[in-house]
Formats: C-alpha cells, structure tokens, sequence
C-alpha cells in the first residue's frame, strides 16, 4: 500500500520532469535561431568586405582590356585647357601663284607696311590679317578632287558602350578572395549595380535561382525538424496518457482496496454467514416488530442460507414467548404506529417545550408589574386589561393589563394539545386571573398556572415512555396470548 500511495507523486515528479526538458529544448532552439542570424549577419559583412577589395581590382583589369577585334583603338585625348599647335600654309605643290587681286568676299586691299612692295610676301614676323574666305577659290573650284574631303564617321564604326565588368571577371575575382556559396552569392549582389547589363541579367537569374535552392533547403529542413518533433511530441503523449491510464487503473484499484477493508471493519464479510448470537439478536428484534432486520441479507454467497436461518430463529423464539404469526404481525403493525407517534410526540415535544418556556417568562413579567402597582390601587386582572386596551389610567396600571395580555396568550398556547391557543383557553385564563383582588392573589394564580403548564410540558415524555414500554414489552398487552400448550377461553377440544 505506500507503493501505491506513493505512485501519484511519482507520476507529478515524471511529468515535471518532462516539462522542464520540453523548456530545455525550446531555449535549444531558440540558441540556434540567434546563432544563425548571427552567422547571416557575419556572412553579409563578409561579402561586403569582400566585394569591397575586388572593386579595385575589377576596375584595374577593365581599363587594361584590349578593343574588340574590327576596331579601332580610341586616340589619345589632350589634357584639358591645352589647344592643338596651328599648321603653316604652304603653297600647294605645282607652283600655283597667289592671287594678286582682291581674294573674293573682300571689299579692300589691306594696306601695305611701311617700305613693303606690292606683291611681295610681308616680313617674318607679324603675320598680316586675312579673313575667312566664305567661297571656294578659283584653284579649288577648277580641282574639286586636289584636296580630299573630310572622312564621315559611320554608325557602324563607332565602338558601343560597354559595361564596366562582366559576371565571369566578377565572380573570378571573388572566388580569389576565399569565397564561396552563399557567401560568393552575397558578394555577388554587392557587385551587381557595377556590372554591364547582360552580366545584371545574368547575375539576376543566378541570385534567383540560388535563393530557390536555398527556400527548398530550409524547408526541407523545417520540414524534417517539424516531423521529428511530432514524433517527439507524440511519443511523449502516447507515454502520458499510457501512465494516465495507469494511474487510473491504480487508483481504482487502491479505492477498490480501501472500501473491501472498510466493509470489512464495518460489516465483515458479506460471504460469511450469520452466528447463533447475531440470529438470536435479529430475532428479537423483528418479534418487537422491526422489519428493516431483513434488509441487506440478500447479498453476497450466503445471502439466502442468512435469511432462512433469521426466519427460523424468528419461529422458534416467537413459539416460546406463545406468540402466533397473527401476534406477530400484530406486533409489527404496533411498531409502526409507534413509530408513527414517535414523530409526532417529537414535535409536540417541542412545540410544547418552547411555548411553556415563553409562558413561564411571561409569568414572571406580569407577576413584577403586579407588584409595581401600589396596593391601595391594585384593581382586578379584567380592569387591567380595559386599561390597556382603552389606554387610560395609571400607566402603571396598563403596564399590568398588558402584561397580564401577554400572559393569557402564551398560557392557551402552551396548555393547547395541537399547539395553537383557542378562545376557550382564553378565557380560562382569564376566569382565573380574575379571582384575584390583591397583589398576593395574583400571585397565587399565577403560581397555579405555572404548574399546569409544567404538567402540560411533562405529558410528552410520559406518553414517549407508554411506547418505549409498548415496544419492549415490560407493560402487560390489552389481549395477552394464551399460555404455551393451552386453548383460548371458550374453546373446547373433542375427540372423535
């Protein structure tokens, strides 16, 4: 038995136990959460590192890169605020001679320096001022083709705009710098607003489907962690309710145990059968007329065998005491009555008791008022009353008509049979207090009615002991059986 009374406290202890690793295994998972974002956060400074040191070298190796083939290089470019040295004209090859007339678009000769001749070319130095000729010149305009025009610049031969970096160059030169995976990728997306468009678009798919590789796996991988830990959680309820069970099981078993050995104190074995001494005593009791000996004795193994041997007894003892079945039901019927009287003696008994209780007090009271009233005053208990009621007079003299009121209602009350005063026992009372002139006769009668409401009070208990004597036989019946082996009177035998 302490096994078992011991086993709730252990299942309690198994069950904390229980929910104290569940809380371990939650903070587990909640370490490892902030473990990953901050090996995510570790990653993505990584990557910006790493893309910040293969910026410089992706812009050295793009300057370095040679034109495409069936292009030509771009010309080197002047320093800003520097302006290209002028050409010397030279007189084209043949021996042209200048025009000596006026050069078209020109109104006037220039004038000549001072000791220059005509036609001669002016000194070093200084040279003279010619304005922009606005048509061509005879020569030019004889020979279109001496001086070839200008080249035109095709669509086709410009060089097109190209990106700054390439995907392959970008990716190249952060594998160098140690990276790889998801750490190449980030890099990767830190690269991207310098890269050329089709490396953009290209570097857009591969971030697409990297990140589509990366959702499968971490749901694969929530998805496995989820499964493992419903099956955690289902093991570990299948293992509770199987101990719930159990205790179930256990603690029907420990009250099933309690109440055999509480029966067993109580009312021993109900297999057992019945001894000569408990039959004689249950015997006894159904001839004073009490059936409810027989309940109960139905049950258990030896239930019937009880009965038989209680009905034999009964016979047996009902035989010697010269007692007939007719007795015998004559008698239980008797208990019932009494039985029936009992409950309500019960309650007159209490009625009575409260009502003679409250009559005396009153007595007491009207008794004092009677005193209190001077003797050369006192009237009769009638005129009292016709003070009280019409409340004129001494005061003192209504205080005893009113408690002498008092007194008669709880005298009727308390000498009533069913409890409940009537006119007549009123006026009884009245009748009597009346009689008395003097202090010393209100006394007196007030000292009688005490009495009789006493002997009204005790009448209760004497009828409880008519019954109590009815039940246990120790007063002679009405109609006494015939003694044992004789005839009723008034019959005869003969023998034919």
């Amino acid at each position: 038995m302490a096994g078992l009374s011991g086993l709730p406290y252990f299942l309690q202890y198994q069950e904390q136990a229980q929910q104290q690793a569940m809380q371990r295994q939650y903070a587990q998972i909640q370490m490892a959460q902030f473990q990953q974002q901050q090996q995510d956060r570790q990653r993505q400074q990584a990557a910006l590192a790493a893309a910040g040191n293969a910026l410089p070298q992706l812009l050295a190796g793009q300057q370095q890169l040679p034109p495409p083939p069936g292009q030509a290089s771009q010309p080197m470019q002047a320093p800003q605020g520097t302006q290209p040295a002028p050409q010397a004209m030279q007189a084209p090859q043949g021996g042209v001679p200048l025009p000596s007339g006026l050069v078209p678009g020109q109104m006037s000769r220039p004038p000549l320096p001072a000791g220059g001749t005509a036609g001669a070319m002016p000194a070093r130095g200084l040279p003279p001022f010619r304005p922009l000729p606005t048509s061509a010149s005879p020569t030019q305009a004889a020979s279109p083709t001496s001086i070839p025009a200008p080249p035109t610049a095709s669509p086709g031969s410009q060089q097109p705009a190209q990106g700054p970096l390439t995907l392959e160059s970008a990716v190249k030169v952060l594998q160098d710098q140690g990276l790889s995976g998801a750490d190449l990728m980030a890099g990767l997306a830190q690269l991207t607003p310098i890269l050329d468009s089709q490396a953009k678009s290209q570097a857009a798919q591969l971030q697409q489907q990297f990140q589509h590789q990366l959702q499968l796996a971490q749901l694969q991988e929530r998805y496995d962690s989820l499964r493992q830990r419903a099956e955690d959680n289902s093991a570990n309820r299948a293992d509770r309710e199987q101990a719930h069970r159990d205790s179930l099981g256990i603690q029907q078993q420990m009250l099933q145990l309690r109440r055999e050995s509480l029966n067993s104190r109580l009312q021993g074995d109900p297999n057992s059968a019945l001894d000569k001494e408990d039959l004689s005593f249950m015997a006894q009791q159904y001839l004073a007329g009490d059936r409810t000996v027989l309940q109960n004795l139905g049950r258990g193994v030896q239930g019937s065998k009880n009965i038989v041997a209680l009905r034999n007894e009964v016979r047996r003892q009902a035989q010697e005491q010269g007692m007939t079945g007719r007795d015998l039901a004559a008698s239980v019927a008797e208990f019932e009555g009494v039985k029936s009287g009992e409950r309500a003696l019960g309650t007159r008994t209490a009625q009575a008791g409260m009502a003679v209780n409250e009559a005396s007090q009153f007595a007491d009271i009207a008794q004092e008022a009677s005193q209190a009233v001077p003797r050369s005053q006192f009237v009769p208990a009638n005129k009292a009353l016709n003070a009280y009621q019409t409340n004129t007079g001494d005061p003192k003299i209504v205080a005893f008509g009113a408690a002498t009121n008092s007194l008669i209602n709880a005298y009727a009350r308390a000498v009533s049979p069913s409890g409940t005063p009537t006119v007549s026992d009123k006026e009884h009372a009245r009748e009597m207090l009346n009689t008395a002139q003097t202090p010393e006769q209100y006394a007196s009668v007030v000292s009688m009615m005490k009495r009789e409401m006493a002997a009204a009070q005790q009448s209760p208990g004497q009828v409880r002991s008519e019954f109590r004597e009815a039940v246990t036989r120790k007063a002679p019946m009405a109609n006494p059986p015939p003694p044992a082996g004789g005839l009723p009177a008034g019959w005869s035998v003969t023998e034919h």
